[in-house]
């Protein structure tokens, strides 16, 4: 069987991912067929792409193509060495792959981009990033990047332990708020990662106008919120509407509390490697799923859960807060430049520095 040059039974044998789709079903308009889970996880993922200076800040500004964006992006990375997405893993070439077959693809060429924004506040403990992608069927995908290589990134995660609602999501609310009062179109959220919180954040406490709007939100392996989100009249006004997808040995996803059940998606790799989307499994317009998640991704759960439980907001905040002071020392930006030898000789002065009180909350946790 054919389908595209691609041999749909040796397609089947090794299985597909995001790559596959796009040469089994790229040419299928989405105005034949509308856009699925899968093609919400693409949207997802480019939210990832450095999009400055190749997509309009503003949403009233006009658009650019995606097939447009794709060859900027490769031809970015291939001229000034610029990392394309961030993940688990090194995935260059597959960003570069998937960028070609988006740009090739009639399912995806001619979708609009508009409205980038990509914000990084170190002594605001914030990053965040989102673009808005227009869709044939005259509704707009709004995708929220996730955590990326920066240290304030992966300390505003930590945040969300212990804060009622920290920059990101606020900004999320912000940003889906605007893009609403802009266009005033059916909006669809998503994210992969902490892109998925802000995606289902910002559903749920955008005004009441705005949450009506609001068609589906994906979270693609993104973290849930604290016991104070979860307590909070707002949690599950989407109810119906979040649609959640993990892989089976998520250790990301299953963070912190969630009001939605789970779809479980197969991956071909191991542990948190499964946290990268290339290794996501699927077959035709829809992800392989598999029952339930593996054992060590619910003992996880039930250890970070209970460790949550026991440990006061308070405490959480000071063990977190004296950890990122010690790594904060190290003065890198990304968490590749922590390994640098100055950068290891600061911390270990921090954190022989902690007051009594910091070093014994962090020594308990």
């Amino acid at each position: 069987m054919q389908t595209n040059g691609l041999d749909m039974e040796g397609w089947e044998r090794r299985m597909a991912n995001i790559i596959d789709y796009l040469a089994w079903r790229g040419d299928i308009l989405l105005s034949q067929v509308p856009l699925d889970e899968v093609d919400s996880l693409i949207l997802s993922y480019l939210a990832y792409m450095p999009l400055d200076g190749i997509v309009p800040s503003q949403v009233t500004d006009g658009r650019t193509r995606l097939a447009d964006a794709a060859r900027s992006l490769i031809e970015r990375h291939r001229c000034e060495g610029i990392k394309l997405a961030y993940t688990v893993g090194d995935s260059d070439a597959d960003d570069c792959v998937l960028l070609e077959a988006l740009a090739n693809s009639a399912r995806f060429a001619d979708i609009g981009l508009r409205g980038f924004v990509d914000h990084y506040d170190q002594e605001g403990q914030e990053q965040f990033s989102a673009v808005t992608f227009d869709l044939p069927d005259g509704s707009v995908f709004l995708g929220f990047r996730g955590t990326d290589s920066t240290v304030v990134g992966w300390k505003e995660d930590f945040n969300m332990t212990f804060e009622d609602e920290v920059p990101s999501q606020r900004d999320a609310v912000v940003y889906t708020e605007a893009v609403y009062d802009a266009l005033r179109k059916p909006l669809v959220l998503g994210g992969h990662s902490k892109g998925g919180n802000l995606a289902v954040y910002a559903g749920m406490f955008a005004r009441d106008e705005v949450r009506s709007a609001i068609l589906h939100a994906y979270s693609f392996d993104g973290p849930g919120f604290n016991e104070q989100i979860a307590a909070s009249p707002e949690f599950g006004s989407l109810e119906g509407r979040v649609h959640t997808y993990v892989p089976q040995s998520s250790l990301v996803g299953i963070l912190m509390w969630h009001s939605e059940p789970f779809s479980i998606i197969r991956s071909d790799s191991v542990s948190v490697f499964q946290h990268d989307v290339y290794t996501w499994q699927l077959m035709g317009g829809a992800f392989l799923k598999v029952e339930k998640r593996s054992d060590s991704s619910r003992f996880a759960d039930r250890v970070l859960k209970t460790w949550l439980a026991d440990l006061p907001i308070g405490q959480r905040e000071s063990f977190i807060n004296g950890i990122y002071s010690v790594i904060a020392a190290g003065r890198g930006k990304n968490l590749g430049d922590l390994l640098e030898g100055r950068s290891l000789l600061a911390m270990l002065k921090a954190l022989g520095s902690l007051d009594d009180k910091t070093r014994s909350d962090v020594q308990e946790a």
